[in-house]
């Protein structure tokens, strides 16, 4: 038997790294010590304070910046000058069109897991308000289950007064996710009387074509230029809260907050940085030709056709690709013709028909605007016949080995030009 501990023994230490029975006791005892001397404590590295109320106590702290103080690119300050029908275009919301940055709060959380749900708690809520001539940051953190109810009550003092909650992806998560806490803990939520904008839906509508991935920590590097140090990583922030609560360890809680901090300030930055790429002056507008037409496009959706016109025309100014050029020209047409400006539609149509002879919607629109507005019938009735001979080749050209059509919306696209020349060939017999 003491042959077999002796080859173990040096088995073990041959093994670099690898501690005996011994030396584990030892380190535990040790880090117990340092845990029962408080080196792990919260204070240590986070400093803030402990609030007291009428439901128990939980930790806060509180930090503030000047307006000038940078974030990436932007100054957090420029979010006051933020206008309101760049938050509401951005939004695609008219009730934003009141939107007040002093009277709005940047608000993010960081919970027990993604799954949303009654089991999942925001352990760390953070609020940004400007007040005065500082921006303000308090971060309410629960240092167990228990906190819950002192930490919300609080929350619901800061949420008063407030006209509009800035969040990211706050109305799929943070805000529903909120509500279900508050009405478990019978306090009201007063957040559902104010205004929701939501940062993620904005910067699809104008970056997502360019960038793709929409994420605040992408969008914080591509648009605000900001790199963050010390920081750790969203998924696993969850898990650093729980081992926390087993081992009252903070030594990681210190990243946690960081991150949060970085989200909330990036909300106020990202809000100026908006308005001013949507700014007219020397120092605004995007600056990418795909964020322009995105700009085009969110115009077009929310029908202000005409500056669907006066953005897409600075934008065809520039040397764009094809492709670019192409959905513009489609955009104006559209909006020309919303504003019955048949003139403008005519020249747009033209023009995409003249870059993109296939295109079958710049040929349709070309074919009823000459049949219904500037008669011109014979040229009416020769753009569908070219048309119908185009659709003829496509589909011939797309037919299988045993016959079968390929493109069966060919037929269809086929049958309509054949139909509406017919119609317009009987006019020209009358007329």
């Amino acid at each position: 038997m003491s042959d077999i501990k002796d080859r173990l023994n040096r088995i073990m230490k041959m093994q670099s790294g690898l501690m005996v029975g011994s030396q584990w006791r030892k380190g535990a005892e040790e880090l117990a010590e340092r845990r029962a001397a408080g080196e792990f404590e919260l204070e240590k590295f986070v400093p803030g304070e402990i609030i007291e109320n009428d439901f128990g106590s939980f930790y806060i702290v509180r930090k503030e910046w000047p307006f000038d103080a940078r974030q990436g690119n932007i100054s957090l300050g420029d979010a006051l000058l933020a206008l309101p029908e760049h938050i509401a275009l951005s939004a695609n919301d008219t009730e934003l069109e009141d939107f007040d940055p002093r009277k709005a709060i940047f608000m993010d959380t960081e919970t027990t897991g993604l799954a949303g749900g009654s089991g999942t708690v925001a352990f760390l809520v953070g609020v940004g308000y400007f007040d005065e001539d500082k921006f303000k940051l308090e971060q309410v953190f629960m240092r167990d289950f228990d906190e819950e109810e002192a930490m919300l009550s609080y929350l619901d003092g800061l949420f008063k007064n407030r006209d509009t909650v800035v969040t990211y992806n706050g109305k799929s998560y943070d805000i529903p996710l909120l509500r279900t806490r508050f009405i478990q803990n019978r306090i009201p939520f007063r957040l559902d009387t104010v205004l929701q904008y939501d940062l993620l839906h904005a910067a699809r509508r104008f970056w997502k074509r360019r960038l793709g991935d929409c994420s605040l920590g992408n969008i914080e590097r591509e648009i605000l230029a900001v790199r963050r140090h010390g920081d750790v990583p969203g998924a696993e922030i969850p898990m650093i809260w729980l081992n926390y609560l087993r081992t009252r360890d903070a030594t990681k809680i210190k990243a946690v907050f960081y991150h949060h901090e970085m989200d909330i300030l990036s909300l106020a930055a990202l809000t100026g940085r908006l308005s001013q790429n949507l700014s007219a002056s020397e120092d605004g507008g995007f600056k990418h030709h795909e964020d322009k037409l995105s700009h085009v496009r969110v115009n077009f959706i929310q029908k202000k056709y005409p500056q669907v016109l006066e953005h897409g025309r600075l934008l065809l100014d520039e040397e764009i690709a094809s492709g670019l050029r192409r959905e513009c020209l489609y955009l104006m047409g559209m909006a020309a013709k919303r504003l019955q400006k048949w003139l403008d539609a005519q020249k747009l149509w033209d023009d995409l028909l003249h870059e993109n002879p296939r295109d079958i919607i710049a040929r349709l629109e070309l074919v009823k605007l000459h049949e219904h507005r500037t008669k011109n019938l014979p040229e009416a009735e020769r753009i569908c016949q070219e048309t119908i001979t185009c659709l003829e080749t496509r589909q011939s050209l797309n037919t299988g080995q045993y016959g079968r059509q390929i493109d069966d919306n060919t037929s269809n696209e086929i049958q309509a030009f054949r139909t509406r020349l017919a119609r317009i060939q009987r006019k020209l017999r009358r007329g």
